[in-house]
């Protein structure tokens, strides 16, 4: 919408032309351009103008004006936080733009309904519209609309983690700006991207487009989202860790939040800052920044940001063994995080119920036209008319208890199948793995009552073996396939067990340092499954190859993923050469590859082995 409010010379012009002009369309298209001309600056002034082109145009019969004024109305409202009035309002101007035919107004239609469908969270109705609209702008030929369609509908499918599809469609968007030369949302296309890359840890691609869209921002002087880029970038930095490079690119990002006001974004920028400089061991500095962030998230109300800045004085304080500080402040952030969950069930509780008192307000409006119109009808139209509401009514019963019932047999199934998973493990352990330990215990005792045949009593040891190694497989998968077991703890915890007691009975000197508090995160069976299996086949070769006496296994946890290292200090190998591995290298790398994570080892001769393992957490 174009907007004239900064042009004074236009708006007296069109003052003076309303003094003069008859009570006709003519009028109703000057006070449409009035309110256009102030909806950015002064809304209320917009709204007078809009009731005033309504009006006007419900007396003359200029529909197109009474979709227009019903559309400015809908954006005052909107901008004001009244979402309510502004979904009646925009469905207002839709239904007169479909009276007449008006595709291109169809089309904005649909997309502002879209816009707050999105707003209420209401995914499915949103993609709807958004489909709607860029429907009608590929026939029109709209192209620039076209853009914005697919990059909304990018963004709600990556709010949904549907990756492939988000990419497909912010690509598109950014494929039609830059043969058209939109530069402004070219750079929003390129971080859109970035942020998919980065969540799916593909640092160096997220890395590239957060690049590809700062040097656009910094050509048109875009400076918000130049500095939401450069602390995008600092963060990815700091993932890699690059902790040089991620504290120069929030400090950029600080600076230009500073020349714009932007409080809020310094107060997350300074909560990074203070997390690189707690993971480099500078703990005043990490201190100093933490401090700053907290202040000014305070300052300005924002949950998160509080939540972050206590996050990260937990962490700071344990790195110092300051356990009664970092305590008292796992306190405080258990506090703040309750109230970002009550306030974002307060908002869709508010949500909800906006949503609801706008049905009924609208079915209020029906039934009183219906009534009005019944009023001059005969007895049997007026009873067939009742009729007709109660098959509706049934009708939308009848649906509710459809989706009810499709969503209870969703549920059952989800349930069904931990349940499966469940009884399975729970046989595999109860039945197999108990049948398969007592082979075991006979095969053991018969070999010590058995002195004379060597044969048998070497076929007697290698059951006694098979049934050992069986039964830890047994373990594993029984493991692996319980869905109680689906989280970071369990898994950090296994893998402990496992490394411990392996090492242990080959006599090698273990060392585990892992975070002594684990985020609440879900792992799946899969990524469980092929991170295990990865330090399963390192630690065998070291056993196997390496002739260490000493390893070590550390965990270190980022936002958005884990880093778990294995070291040892064995004769090492040329990795080039993979000695001894056979395909294991390629295996274990496979395996980091098909859960989004990495894979890397060093080695060389005589300088033992380090292997470090990357995977993302949800």
């Amino acid at each position: 919408m174009e907007s004239f409010a900064q042009d004074k010379h236009l708006v007296d012009s069109l003052q003076a032309l309303l003094k003069t002009a008859k009570q006709d369309t003519t009028k109703a298209k000057i006070l449409y351009q009035l309110s256009v001309a102030y909806v950015e600056n002064n809304p209320d002034k917009a709204m007078d103008y809009a009731r005033q082109t309504l009006a006007l145009s419900e007396q003359t019969g200029y529909k197109k004006g009474i979709g227009n004024a019903y559309n400015i109305m809908a954006g005052v409202s909107r901008g004001k936080g009244d979402f309510l009035s502004a979904l009646e309002l925009f469905k207002k101007s839709l239904a007169i733009r479909e009276e007449i035919g008006d595709k291109q107004g169809i089309a904005g239609s649909y997309n502002n309904i879209g816009t707050i469908y999105n707003h209420f969270g209401n995914d499915p109705e949103a993609l709807k519209y958004y489909f709607s609209a860029l429907k009608i702008n590929e026939e029109t030929g709209n192209i620039k609309w076209q853009a914005k369609n697919y990059s909304n509908i990018g963004i709600i499918l990556a709010g949904q983690r549907n990756w492939s599809e988000s990419f497909k469609y912010h690509l598109a968007a950014l494929k039609i700006e830059e043969e058209i030369g939109d530069k402004y949302d070219m750079a929003l296309s390129y971080s859109s991207i970035g942020v998919l890359y980065q969540n799916q840890g593909n640092f160096s691609e997220g890395m590239k487009n957060y690049l590809a869209a700062l040097k656009i921002q910094e050509e048109i002087g875009d400076k918000y989202h130049m500095a939401n880029n450069y602390v995008d970038i600092g963060i990815i930095f700091s993932e890699q860790g690059n902790y040089p490079e991620a504290l120069k690119n929030c400090f950029a990002g600080i600076k230009i939040r500073e020349e714009i006001g932007d409080k809020m974004g310094i107060a997350n920028a300074c909560n990074n800052i203070g997390e690189i400089y707690t993971q480099q061991k500078k703990y005043n500095e990490a201190s100093k920044y933490l401090n700053k962030g907290l202040s000014l998230a305070k300052e300005v109300g924002s949950l998160d940001d509080i939540n972050d800045s206590y996050s990260g004085f937990v962490a700071l304080d344990s790195a110092q063994g300051n356990f009664k500080q970092a305590l008292e402040h796992y306190i405080l952030l258990i506090a703040t995080r309750d109230s970002v969950l009550n306030k974002e069930n307060t908002k869709k509780i508010v949500q909800a119920q906006m949503q609801y008192e706008f049905d009924k307000k609208d079915a209020a409006a029906k039934a009183e036209q219906e009534k009005k119109d019944a009023l001059a009808l005969k007895e049997l139209q007026k009873q067939k008319l009742l009729n007709k509401c109660f098959v509706g009514g049934f009708a939308m019963l009848l649906i509710f208890a459809v989706i009810i019932s499709i969503l209870r047999s969703q549920y059952q199934k989800i349930k069904l199948i931990e349940k499966e998973r469940i009884r399975i493990s729970r046989e595999l352990h109860d039945d197999i793995g108990a049948e398969l330990n007592r082979i075991t215990m006979i095969s053991q005792l018969l070999h010590k009552k058995t002195n004379e045949n060597d044969e048998m009593q070497e076929n007697l040891m290698t059951i006694s073996e098979t049934g050992k190694k069986v039964l830890g497989s047994i373990g594993e998968i029984i493991w692996t396939m319980n869905p109680q077991q689906d989280n970071l703890e369990s898994l950090v915890a296994y893998i402990r067990r496992f490394v411990t007691e392996y090492l242990e009975m080959n006599n090698i000197e273990v060392t585990i340092e892992v975070p002594d508090e684990l985020p609440a995160k879900a792992v799946s069976d899969e990524n469980r499954r092929n991170i295990f299996l990865v330090i399963k086949e390192a630690v065998y070769n070291i056993t196997k190859y390496s002739k260490a006496s000493r390893v070590r296994l550390s965990m270190n946890l980022r936002k958005r993923s884990a880093e778990i290292e294995i070291s040892d200090n064995g004769i090492g190998f040329s990795v080039k050469e993979k000695q001894h591995w056979g395909n294991g290298l390629t295996n274990m790398d496979q395996r980091m590859k098909d859960i989004g994570g990495s894979f890397r080892i060093n080695s060389e001769p005589k300088h033992g082995t380090d292997i470090d393992l990357t995977f993302p957490l949800r």
